[in-house]
Formats: structure tokens, sequence, C-alpha cells
């Protein structure tokens, strides 16, 4: 998101959004297009967010809301990214 007042239109539990970021290094589920449903807030700009296999607290400028789309969202919304291994000091 790229407007703090965009929160306002989020409704918990019905609201879907979907990452812009690269969050694998958190959970190898959570790569950039993966699609998510917000379920509360953890902080003023945090977002507590629920995956199919995993809930995280996620940036409000990591995600973009998904327009016309509500409810949780199936593992066959998600992408089929294959994790790289990762080495120490590399983002």
């Amino acid at each position: 998101m790229e407007d703090h007042d965009q929160l306002s239109r989020i409704v918990f539990g019905q609201t879907r959004v979907i990452l812009t970021r690269d969050l694998s290094v958190m959970n190898p589920n959570l790569v950039a297009g993966s699609q998510g449903l917000v379920i509360g807030k953890l902080a003023n700009y945090t977002l507590k967010v629920a995956f199919p296999k995993v809930t995280v607290g996620v940036s409000w400028r990591d995600c973009d809301i998904v327009e016309g789309r509500t409810g949780m969202p199936t593992e066959a919304e998600q992408p089929r990214v294959i994790p790289t291994p990762r080495h120490m000091g590399e983002e």
C-alpha cells in the first residue's frame, strides 16, 4: 500500500491482501504474490494476516489490498515457488 489512509478500507475477517515483498526469510510460504486474509492488527502499522499455512504480522507497506475478493484464500491460489537455499548475510 502506498498511502496509510488505505488502512481504513480494511475490514478484519473479510479483506484479502497480497504480498508485494518477498518475506520467505521468515517463512518459505511467504513469497511475493501470496494472498492472505487480514484478521486483526498487531500495532499501528502491522497487520495480522492469515495465510493458508501460517499466520504472521505484516507491515502495511509490504502488502496491497486485493480488490473484489474476500475471505480466506485457498492453497491453490498461492504462487508455486521452490525456495532457494539462503546463505548467512544474504537478504
